[in-house]
């Protein structure tokens, strides 16, 4: 996985400049719709986030862009942390086949973590991270993902955590330090509800 910034254990303290959805430049549409699109709250003021204390866990040094970018996208590491990303979210859930990521990242934009994994992950182990996902319905995704450094790569709005297998219990830390947190910015908007499928999100690239 390419390495972007120092892991939490060289950091004391992660000062992460949350904007508005969009870089402050783009709203979220002020009325929800099915499609995936709903109000979101303005952040205005800098929000400190201490990381938790995970062995192993990566945070980004500088709060990814914000801003809202119609069509394909290319991200510098799988999956991301952040950054551009489609007007619309990706329903969070169980997924057996890999998602765009240009919506995934606007899901942890709303405080989703993400459960990449391995395509060859043994049944058994997917199962294990079904049910993590389970523990949060709302605010965790599974996918399988080529190209992944680990069998199993956690990530949520710039921060990281890799891991050899699903039974890792260092992922269960991560899912209930994250999951629904306001390390995107944009605390309390949905990510299952009014998100989009894959297809969906596939047919708007």
């Amino acid at each position: 996985m390419r390495r972007t910034a120092a892991p939490t254990a060289a950091l004391a303290v992660i000062a992460l400049l949350l904007t508005a959805c969009g870089g402050g430049e783009e709203a979220e549409p002020s009325a929800p719709a099915a499609s995936g699109e709903a109000s979101a709250p303005a952040v205005d003021d800098p929000v400190v986030v201490e990381p938790p204390d995970i062995e192993g866990l990566e945070v980004l040094a500088e709060d990814p862009s914000h801003e809202h970018v119609e069509g394909p996208l290319e991200y510098d590491r799988v999956p991301p942390l952040g950054g551009e990303h489609n007007p619309r979210w990706l329903a969070c859930d169980v997924y057996d086949e890999p998602v765009p990521h240009e919506f995934a990242v606007h899901s942890i934009e709303h405080g989703a973590v993400w459960l990449a994994h391995a395509p060859d992950l043994p049944a058994e182990q997917v199962e294990l991270l079904a049910d993590l996902a389970a523990t949060d319905r709302e605010y965790v995704l599974v996918s399988p993902e080529r190209g992944l450094d680990s069998r199993v790569v956690a990530v949520t709005w710039g921060a990281a955590l890799e891991a050899s297998s699903a039974g890792d219990r260092r992922l269960a830390e991560f899912v209930e330090a994250y999951a629904g947190g306001d390390q995107g910015g944009e605390p309390g908007v949905p990510c299952r509800g009014q998100g989009v499928t894959p297809r969906e999100a596939g047919g708007m690239l």
